[in-house]
C-alpha cells in the first residue's frame, strides 16, 4: 500500500485515463447491468469511468484506500461530499456518487450489496498471492445475480514485477471457477504492429455473473 501511497502523493499516476475506457463504453450494455443499478468499482482512484457509469443512470459504489485520489475525485468534479467515519472505513459520499474509504479485504459483507461491479486495473493491480481474497470480497460485496465487467492486462514477457500484474484468461478462469460464470467479450492487443506475435501484450474484456455454488 505504501507504493500506491507514494505514486498519488507524488502524481505519478500514468494508470488514470483523462477519458472514458473505450472497452467500457463499448460493451457494458452487452452485459445486460440493471440500469439505476448500484455498481462497485473496487479501487476506483479517481477514474473518470465512475462519472460514466453514473452518467447511465446508476448510483456508483467506489472502493480506496489512497485518500488523495478520493480526494481529487470529488474536487475535479466539483463535488463537496458529506464524510462519515465508521468502524472499518470512512465513507465519502455526493449522490450518486459513494466511497468507501479503508481496506478493500477488511470490509465488512453486510456494507455494500451491489447489483454489479466494473474493474479495469484492480485485480492487475494487487499482488498475485491476494486475488484469490479479491475475488472473495466480490462474492460478499455483490448480490447473488449479480454481473460485472472486467479489463485484464497480459504480458506473457512480465515476470512477478508489477504493478501491474499480469493475469491471463487462464488465472481468470480458475479464480472464478467457483460461484461465478464468465466469458470473452473481446480479446485486443496492446502492441498493434505486433499483434501476431504470441508474447506481445493483450487486453481482454470479460462478462462475469454470479451463479449458484456447485456442491
Amino acid at each position: 500500500m505504501t507504493f500506491w501511497h507514494e505514486r498519488w502523493k507524488t502524481e505519478q499516476i500514468g494508470w488514470h485515463r483523462d477519458s472514458f475506457n473505450d472497452m467500457l463504453t463499448k460493451h457494458w450494455g452487452n452485459i445486460n447491468a440493471v440500469k439505476g443499478c448500484e455498481v462497485l468499482v473496487p479501487l476506483c482512484g479517481k477514474s473518470l469511468d465512475m462519472v460514466w457509469l453514473a452518467n447511465q443512470g446508476n448510483n456508483v459504489i467506489g472502493m480506496e484506500f489512497v485518500s488523495d485520489a478520493i480526494q481529487a475525485f470529488f474536487k475535479e468534479n466539483r463535488l463537496n461530499p458529506l464524510t462519515t467515519v465508521n468502524r472499518n472505513y470512512t465513507q465519502h459520499q455526493s449522490k450518486p456518487f459513494t466511497i468507501l474509504e479503508g481496506d478493500i479485504f477488511e470490509l465488512e459483507s453486510n456494507v455494500v450489496q451491489a447489483d454489479a461491479w466494473y474493474d479495469r486495473a484492480a485485480m492487475v493491480a494487487i499482488e498475485p498471492s491476494l486475488r484469490k481474497a479479491y475475488v472473495d470480497q466480490l462474492r460478499k460485496a455483490t448480490k447473488n445475480d449479480a454481473v460485472g465487467l472486467m479489463i485484464t492486462y497480459t504480458n506473457p514477457q512480465q515476470g512477478m514485477d508489477g504493478p501491474p500484474y499480469s493475469l491471463t484468461d487462464e488465472d481468470v478462469a480458475k479464480l472464478f471457477s467457483e460461484g461465478f460464470e464468465w466469458k470473452c467479450l473481446e480479446k485486443i492487443s496492446l502492441d498493434p504492429p505486433n499483434e501476431s506475435d504470441p508474447n506481445s501484450p493483450t487486453s481482454t474484456v470479460f462478462e462475469i455473473r454470479r451463479a449458484p455454488r456447485i456442491t
